[in-house]
């Protein structure tokens, strides 16, 4: 006759044994959707960059526009008067393209600024720097009207806006 020590013993539930947190099924569903929305709203907020950076092409159209008007009407006017004009449109494109706060700065403020045109080339940070200066000496020096001074600083201008919009980086959908 068996003893009672000689009975198997069916192996016992070891859910009440094991560590950790039982994990509802509302916080799997919770999860889930915070993921769909988080992801939702990055595919909308890159989608929303991209177009922005699609108007920088009519940014520099208004730019060219700008300083094409500013060659047929400088003549007679001082060279810092035709310099101021042609430094508000470069920053303005600086602005529109770059999102620099060149606008908003004194040409001391700008060059002592370290990450200033970071996002531009070697090559270009190049062109635009002298660029500068020359527009800032021009603005802020003897002041008479010097047609062939105020078509060089336009000209320049125009040459160093072909030459930074052909340096932008280009979404490719």
């Amino acid at each position: 006759m068996a003893s009672p020590e000689d009975i198997l013993h069916d192996i016992p539930d070891p859910e009440p044994l094991l560590p950790g947190i039982e994990v509802p099924l509302w916080f799997w569903v919770v999860l889930v959707t915070g993921g769909f929305a988080a992801a939702a709203f990055l595919y909308f907020y890159l989608r929303g960059t991209q177009e922005l950076s699609s108007d920088d092409s009519s940014s520099f159209v208004e730019a060219r526009e700008s300083l094409t008007t500013l060659a047929d009407s400088h003549l007679g006017r001082p060279l810092s008067e035709v310099a101021v004009e042609a430094s508000l449109i470069m920053r303005h494109y600086l602005v529109m393209t770059l999102h620099e706060p060149a606008l908003y700065e004194t040409h001391e403020e700008f060059i002592m600024r370290s990450d200033a045109l970071a996002k531009l080339p070697t090559g270009a940070r190049n062109r635009l720097g002298p660029l500068l200066n020359q527009l800032a000496e021009a603005k802020y020096g003897p002041s008479s009207p010097d047609e062939q001074a105020s078509t060089k600083i336009i000209n320049s201008c125009l040459e160093v806006l072909r030459g930074l919009e052909s340096t932008l980086e280009r979404n490719v959908a």
